[in-house]
């Protein structure tokens, strides 16, 4: 039931946690006395409480009933209660242990009743909150950590003792630094024989030059085993195994390799998906062979009994030769096929030539995808990573789903999706409860924001760029007092932010590229970035402003650089044209809501401000499928590539 329904009546209620139990963590540990609750409500409220849940997970670890309803119940649980996980642990003596992470979903719930006209009335307000929330709260005038809570015209604190120990300031870790430490590359196993295309597919995916230009996956392996790591500079998020086809030698065949892998302990070490790569036969063509068949599809290792089963995608290769062939064929025929007829017979060949015979050995549960790397194919890779992806988090674990997304370097909205995914995961979420930033600045908070937005992206960036302090005082600098620019009309505004960039990109080019800001990137921050995180409007406001601007801007250097490296010219280009084609529709809103008396803060629900930042990011969003004609309409930017000591952060770049 909606907290709201309560609005009118509870004004305050206040939970006091009291007892010789602790809550401690490791390392950054700070210490927190075990649950007791105190819950009040005004006289002048019509209900009464009856009892008071509290629940961690999906367990709830105490109940208070009272006899008889009154406008306040107060208890101290008992026993204590140990909560372990990597960074929070609650212990008492004697103990019951429960199993729980530091932001795991946490609620307290308020059972009241009332009368209407003499009928009996029960309600519940659910008051959801993190144990993180509470541990990184701020001592309150009696020298206990208060924890704010609002919900519509309803306020709750939750209060511990004052000998919990705070974290030390300056150790805000990010999420995506988690992540990394659990799964540092996407595993991916990549089956098929010679020729078929898989250099050109990873090469396209992953953005490694290396397998783009040489088409040399299998040279790397061809004195190697299967067990071979490869790994490639351009992008260290991934690491492939190659199988060109079945091995006779139990040691170097895919079934061997995938049981040592499947008894790996971490995450890390595991497959987390195979790509089996096979060419759209032509002709009368098999579509696999006798042997590759067995390997594949006839070992234990896909058996229903096998588990975990590593998620398997076929991927029928060089779609764009298929198309190709039936084009022609209709041109001798003297037929101009419209593209819907097209498609229609391209899918009819494979259901006839790559599904049915798929389906006949492995089933029809086996997810499948046509490819091609060449241009105008774009999102067909694109839907191999989506599948890819969801196989994973499905099958395998979140984190390696995410470190799947934070690899492939083909998808933007992927990206996208990853981006919000993480950010959800911590500092997004409950940005109005004042607890996760209190005691440090402005800037620290906002810098382990901007961190875990860059690793989502996962530029190739060898010097660091996107992380320096000069690009992130531009980012800083941007959201200054929320003020929006007075700018040309872009003539295609109304046709999407997509098309608004690309307009403004075609339009600074032959200029200088000067970045729209009100001061360079290496004057000095403005005040406001060295103050100590306060709840307020306008600090929630930058919050918001500066997480969907850093978002567009990733997406914008995502449609500069196709390929290669971040540099300062892109970087600069990428602003400027963020800041002509869509830094109003951002700010304007946000400076529309939280600067309107008739939106106090106060009485927004504590997930606003996370469905504002989704909310704008879909507004600011280039979309997959836009992504090559924006490309070709922005024409070849690769001066942007260059590495020139003349063109720095405060220099023009002609």
């Amino acid at each position: 039931m909606s907290p709201s329904i309560l609005t009118s009546d509870i004004r305050a209620a206040s939970f006091f946690i009291t007892s010789e139990s602790f809550l401690s963590f490791h390392l950054d540990a700070p210490i927190i006395q075990a649950p007791g609750i105190n819950v009040c409500l005004l006289e002048s409220s019509r209900r009464q409480v009856e009892y008071v849940e509290l629940r961690i997970g999906n367990r709830t670890l105490a109940i208070r009933h009272v006899s008889i309803p009154s406008k306040s119940l107060s208890e101290t649980f008992s026993p204590g209660m140990q909560v372990r996980s990597p960074a929070l642990r609650l212990s008492s003596n004697p103990p019951i242990y429960r199993e729980v992470s530091d932001d795991e979903q946490c609620s307290v719930s308020v059972h009241c009743c009332h009368r209407v006209i003499g009928i009996p009335k029960k309600t519940v307000v659910d008051l959801p909150f993190v144990f993180q929330d509470i541990a990184l709260s701020a001592l309150n005038e009696n020298g206990n950590r208060a924890l704010r809570m609002m919900e519509g015209k309803l306020q709750v604190v939750v209060s511990t003792s004052e000998t919990l120990n705070r974290p030390e300031i300056g150790k805000l870790v990010p999420v995506s630094d988690s992540i990394i430490r659990t799964c540092p590359r996407f595993r991916l196993l990549v089956m098929g024989k010679d020729g078929v295309g898989k250099s050109s597919l990873i090469g396209r995916a992953f953005k490694i030059r290396s397998l783009v230009e040489s088409h040399e996956l299998d040279a790397c392996q061809r004195e190697a085993c299967i067990d071979t790591e490869l790994i490639f500079q351009e992008n260290d998020k991934v690491v492939l195994h190659n199988s060109r086809g079945p091995e006779a030698d139990t040691t170097n065949s895919v079934e061997g390799f995938l049981s040592r892998r499947r008894n790996m302990s971490e995450l890390k070490d595991k497959v987390h998906a195979i790509w089996l790569c096979l060419a759209i036969p032509r002709a009368n063509q098999r579509l696999l062979d006798e042997d590759t068949e067995k390997d594949v599809f006839g070992n234990r290792y896909r058996s229903r009994d096998a588990a975990p089963q590593v998620p398997l995608v076929v991927v029928f290769t060089k779609l764009d030769l298929l198309i190709e062939k039936l084009d022609n064929e209709a041109l001798d025929r003297g037929e101009d096929l419209e593209l819907s007829f097209l498609e229609e017979r391209m899918c009819e060949e494979l259901e006839r030539t790559c599904l049915r015979p798929l389906q006949d050995i492995a089933g029809e549960d086996i997810p499948n995808v046509a490819i091609s790397v060449r241009e105008g194919y774009e999102c067909t890779v694109d839907r191999l990573l989506e599948i890819t992806a969801g196989k994973v988090d499905k099958n395998v674990t979140s984190e390696a789903a995410i470190a799947a997304i934070m690899a492939q370097r083909a998808s933007i909205s992927l990206k996208i999706r990853d981006s919000i995914s993480v950010g959800k995961k911590r500092y997004w979420r409950g940005l109005a409860l004042n607890s996760k930033f209190l005691g440090y600045t402005l800037k620290e908070c906002l810098d382990v924001i901007h961190t875990d937005i860059v690793a989502c992206w996962n530029f190739e960036d060898p010097n660091h760029y996107l992380i320096s302090d000069q690009f992130k005082t531009l980012m800083l600098n941007m959201v200054t007092n929320l003020d929006t620019r007075d700018l040309p009309e872009s003539d295609e505004e109304s046709a999407g932010f997509g098309l608004s960039v690309a307009s403004a990109i075609t339009g600074i080019r032959g200029t200088a590229v000067r970045v729209v800001l009100p001061i360079a990137a290496s004057a000095m921050l403005v005040g406001w970035a060295y103050d100590t995180y306060q709840y307020s409007d306008t600090v929630l406001s930058q919050c918001i402003a500066y997480i969907v601007d850093l978002t567009a801007v990733m997406q914008i250097l995502f449609l500069l650089i196709p390929h290669g490296h971040i540099t300062i010219p892109a970087i600069k280009l990428a602003i400027t044209a963020y800041s002509m084609a869509g830094i109003n529709e951002v700010h304007s809103p946000i400076k529309d809501y939280y600067y309107s008396p008739h939106n106090a803060l106060a009485f927004g629900g504590r997930d606003f401000p996370l469905e504002m930042i989704v909310g704008l990011i879909k507004v600011t969003s280039i979309k997959s499928d836009e992504l090559a004609a924006l490309r070709a309409r922005i024409g070849d930017l690769m001066k942007l590539q260059r590495e020139d000591p003349r063109y720095g952060w405060d220099s023009d770049d002609e």
